[in-house]
């Protein structure tokens, strides 16, 4: 199999110290050894190096794999195996795969899941009507709107006057499929309106950060003026106070692209620890996979489910009557386990959804 040099090397770097199964979701599941990175790179190997055939056991052992980027930040190697994945994946794509994993094939399964989320989970917005923009700012705006956010979180809003951009997907489905050759022609697209567009980038969506912080931008300093929604309400606590009408206890699932973006859990417990009438509660593991990541709950349901289901069940413990995140798949993860254990006194609801909800006033 032809491969790049550095694919190769990569792989050899691998120490086999197996640190990774600290912190692999689905390894803490399934605790296989074919489940950890060291079990997928010595198949690797051996496909590189023409002992193997890529059959569909071994395309189903790599694709076993939630796309967390956990094992990356872990890795003492500094390995990243999900960007090895995409390239073995990329080298195998058959032409049917180009078809299913292309842009008309994404939007019929978003429409699809669009479709079954509404069934399932009915959009109940906590926000009544239309606010106005309640915040004045010197700062322009422009709303990167991911794909699965219009489909789940179709109302985000800001106390601040924004624009919406004219971006694509993020691209971070084609490249977890391997389809490499749609998702540079995204990022080309994507960065270069970025650079064209005066100030801040703001994403609501954890996946989509990340994956636009990976794009190559002709100037690096573009990357500083992408920003998550949480970052501009941390700056309305300095001259406003954000009060619940209502006395909540909230808790925060952190999901996992968020953390490999740089939004760390205390930039969001920044926020939430200092409005008025609300008490948050940190959950047990809050940065731990709910499992629902792109459509690995599709493809291994009894894994998610699993995952999803612990995770709730952290949510119970902590006595919060309202779990918060900020990434569409883990909120239907949320919502899924919720409705699995016939919990009625929780509510699961997106974290810019709640915020804008809140009252603001300025500081005396």
């Amino acid at each position: 199999m032809n491969m790049d040099k550095k694919t190769e090397e990569d792989i050899i770097k691998c120490s086999r110290c197996a640190l990774c199964a600290d912190v692999c979701p689905v390894f803490k599941v399934k605790r296989t050894e074919g489940t950890l990175l060291r079990g997928k790179f010595l198949q690797l190997l051996g496909l590189i190096r023409g002992e193997l055939k890529y059959t569909n056991r071994l395309k189903a052992s790599i694709d076993y794999c939630l796309g967390c980027e956990k094992c990356k930040t872990q890795c003492p190697s500094g390995i990243d195996a999900c960007e090895i994945f995409q390239k073995i994946k990329y080298q195998n794509l058959t032409i049917l795969e180009k078809i299913l994993y292309g842009k008309f094939s994404l939007k019929i399964k978003i429409f699809a899941l669009k479709c079954f989320y509404r069934v399932k989970h009915p959009v109940k917005s906590m926000v009544l009507g239309k606010k106005k923009y309640v915040i004045k700012t010197d700062k322009k705006l422009t709303h990167f709107n991911g794909c699965l956010s219009k489909c789940i979180n179709p109302d985000f809003q800001l106390p601040f006057e924004f624009s919406c951009g004219d971006f694509e997907c993020c691209g971070i489905p084609y490249k977890n499929k391997g389809n490499l050759d749609v998702y540079r022609d995204i990022e080309a697209f994507n960065a270069e309106n970025i650079e064209n567009t005066d100030g801040l980038i703001v994403f609501n969506c954890a996946t989509c950060l990340s994956g636009v912080k990976s794009y190559k931008f002709k100037d690096p300093k573009t990357k500083d003026r992408l920003v998550f929604y949480t970052d501009l309400y941390k700056e309305i606590l300095q001259t406003h106070k954000i009060t619940s009408k209502t006395s909540d206890i909230v808790t925060f699932h952190h999901p996992c692209h968020l953390k490999s973006a740089g939004i760390a859990l205390s930039d969001i417990e920044d926020v939430l620890k200092n409005i008025e009438n609300v008490k948050y509660k940190r959950l047990e593991n809050p940065e731990e996979c709910c499992g629902f990541g792109g459509d690995f709950f599709l493809s291994h349901p009894r894994t998610a489910d699993n995952l999803s289901l612990k995770k709730i069940d952290d949510v119970v413990k902590t006595g919060a009557k309202i779990v918060l995140t900020a990434c569409p798949t883990c909120l239907w993860s949320l919502k899924y386990a919720l409705k699995k254990r016939n919990i009625k006194n929780i509510k699961a609801y997106d974290l810019a959804e709640y915020l804008y909800s809140l009252n603001f006033a300025h500081k005396k």
